[in-house]
């Protein structure tokens, strides 16, 4: 009969196999995975040989001194990465009985942002609301993507719409700035001279313009707005190659408050007489990160933003219709910092939750497939007191009940089979994952010697 995909007997992946693809991701030299993970560089080789071994994939392809994802280890990154996340999220909603968001909030939250963050932001985020920012700067499509992902839990980014509705992920959006957009011209220009100025009268000019979350092109999404066609000398560039060539005085471009000052005496900043204007927000995984410390977050990156707008724009705060945008901006600042001021403290889980690592589950699966302690006991091949220990310590290490001892033996708790039955759900989408990989080359073998065994499929 021929093979077909069933959920293997343990998930392939434990958490320090998803921590060495992750390092292996972020840093191609060996040397500097091993050192990230406290390993000999030998050990990181022999853990990714039996890896690629053990899901019958290879999922790196190395050099002497280097490593790289495959596209079957990249995609497989991001489902063990999603995977782990649903069992986090899972024991908490089921085991722990805390609802599915966070309450604590994380020691380090890694955040990609499509914007330079201010220094003083990550400051003052560890100062007041003790919390590390972990900050990778992308492009607002590419910091969405990390979202998805699951290689960061939130994202700073601008939108022209809904900037996270394509995200395939629980997550929440929280404005930081009603994002007003400026025009910078070189000082120069025949038109430099007007406090205001039309998109119409500026549709001949040589533009450049960045790209939004879904790809959009914010130039061209301004001019479509007000009505007129996409100016035909349109440049779409990355953030730091738009500032770049506004700074040589070589083309025209939008400008905002979220964006960095450009002081040079040849460009001039004027008022757009459309008032366009795009969406600056924080969106975040609520099951990471909780609610209070979102909300505390976008706050002080709103009053980040308006104290430079202040202090590098005192021009634009001359024009009636900015210096009320501001005026507007500080009052919603104002609203936001007393709500956090008035609002209690949410309260701390009774416990801690832990985590739960494959061979936790491995434990778990086992009683609840056979039914009790002792048959379970037999099939893992060690003795019932031993399983009831390993069981006990990991209760314990959780802080969960997850046996239920009565006088007919001992059984899960009807949470913990919940759980588990949501496992198998998950399990099977990571193996869909693992499935879709195979169609990629780079399986693993060697001449002369047998294919090693996959977890991935069992005879049928």
């Amino acid at each position: 009969m021929a093979s077909v995909p069933v959920p293997p007997a343990q998930f392939p992946f434990s958490r320090a196999d998803l921590r060495l693809l992750d390092a292996v991701a972020g840093c191609g030299d060996l040397a500097e995975v091993a050192r990230r993970l406290g390993l000999r560089q030998g050990s990181v080789e022999r853990r990714l040989d039996r890896l690629d071994k053990d899901v019958d994939l290879a999922l790196t392809r190395r050099g002497c001194h280097s490593a790289q994802l495959t596209p079957a280890g990249s995609r497989l990154l991001v489902a063990g990465r999603r995977f782990f996340r649903q069992v986090d999220l899972a024991a908490r909603t089921e085991i722990f009985g805390s609802g599915p968001e966070a309450l604590d909030a994380p020691d380090v939250l890694s955040i990609a942002s499509a914007e330079p963050l201010l220094e003083d932001v990550v400051e003052d985020a560890s100062a007041t609301l003790g919390v590390l920012l972990s900050i990778s700067h992308d492009t607002p499509h590419g910091a969405l993507r990390q979202l998805a992902d699951f290689s960061v839990d939130a994202v700073h980014t601008w939108g022209l719409d809904t900037p996270h509705a394509s995200v395939e992920r629980a997550v929440r959006a929280y404005d930081v700035l009603d994002d007003a957009l400026w025009v910078t011209l070189p000082s120069g220009h025949p038109l430099a001279d007007r406090e205001s100025l039309a998109l119409a009268d500026l549709l001949d000019e040589n533009w450049v313009s960045e790209a939004g979350p879904g790809s959009e092109v914010l130039v061209e999404r301004v001019f479509h707005a007000a009505g007129l066609p996409r100016p035909a000398r349109l440049q779409v560039a990355g953030a730091s190659v738009v500032r770049g060539m506004l700074h040589r005085g070589d083309v025209v471009g939008l400008g905002s408050p979220t964006g960095p000052a450009l002081h040079t005496p040849n460009l001039v900043r004027r008022s757009v007489v459309e008032r366009p204007r795009r969406t600056c927000s924080l969106i975040v995984d609520p099951a990471v990160v909780p609610g209070a410390l979102a909300e505390q977050l976008a706050t002080l990156l709103t009053a980040r933003y308006l104290e430079r707008f202040a202090e590098h724009h005192q021009d634009m705060l001359r024009d009636p219709w900015w210096a009320q945008w501001y005026g507007e901006q500080l009052d919603r600042q104002d609203a936001g910092t007393a709500h956090h001021s008035t609002e209690p403290s949410p309260a701390s889980p009774p416990t801690d939750s832990g985590r739960l690592d494959v061979e936790d589950l491995h434990l778990l699966r086992a009683v609840a497939q056979h039914g009790s302690i002792n048959r379970a006991a037999a099939v893992l091949s060690i003795s019932q007191s031993a399983l009831t220990r390993r069981i006990h310590r990991l209760e314990f290490r959780l802080g969960a009940r997850l046996l239920l001892r009565s006088s007919r033996g001992t059984s899960l708790t009807s949470s913990t089979r919940k759980f588990l039955r949501q496992l198998d759900s998950f399990e099977r989408e990571f193996h869909g994952a693992g499935t879709a990989a195979r169609r990629h080359p780079g399986r693993v073998g060697h001449p002369g010697r047998p294919a090693p065994q996959s977890r991935w499929t069992k005879a049928g």
